[in-house]
């Protein structure tokens, strides 16, 4: 399959990168490191295209929803294509404290933005004749210097890993989700 990743360079797009080529698939990254600016919508989309799947990962004021749009409309008459857009589960809560190096402020913005992106996939999943579209809420992911793979932070390698698992095991099996939060647990569950 030929997967596109926005911000394939670091954090969550890197480490979705990395597992996805390990299982044999073919990336096309797209990271303003290598001078994809996701601002530039007609130029990405041009890239995503030709893609079987599009991992909108990188977030840029509200670039991710418009990007979102873009492909969507690309994509609109192709069923068998496949949209995951990396959200946050800060959407579900008010923020009320600041993440180490942000100011309470910026979190906000940032959590506006994310808020604008559910609301575009709600909108197009009302639409017929779709891509699919899965909405992933990681929460606390170390993807930042200073970040520790302790909780209440993921490993990025590992929380990448799981999701990927937990949505071949559901496609092995003729199931997609929808949605999947997925977060650092301070307890393990005894099961």
């Amino acid at each position: 399959m030929k997967i596109a990743i926005t911000g394939h360079t670091a954090g969550i797009g890197q480490a979705f990168a990395k597992i996805l080529a390990a299982r044999g698939h073919e990336i096309v990254g797209l990271s303003k490191r290598h001078s994809d600016n996701i601002r530039n919508t007609a130029k990405i989309v041009e890239k995503i295209t030709p893609c079987d799947m599009f991992i909108n990962n990188a977030q840029a004021g509200y670039a991710q929803t418009e990007l979102l749009y873009a492909v969507w409309q690309a994509w609109q008459d192709q069923p068998d294509k496949h949209i995951w857009c990396i959200g946050t589960m800060m959407t579900q809560y008010p923020v009320d404290q600041s993440v180490p190096g942000q100011t309470e402020i910026s979190m906000s913005q940032y959590r506006n933005q994310k808020i604008a992106l559910d609301d575009a996939i709600a909108q197009l999943r009302n639409k017929k004749h779709m891509p699919v579209i899965t909405m992933v809420r990681p929460g606390a992911v170390a993807t930042h210097p200073g970040q520790t793979s302790e909780w209440p932070y993921c490993n990025v390698d590992t929380w990448a890993e799981v999701v990927i698992s937990t949505m071949v095991l559901a496609n092995e099996q003729g199931m997609r989700y929808n949605e999947l939060a997925l977060c650092a647990a301070k307890h393990r569950m005894p099961l």
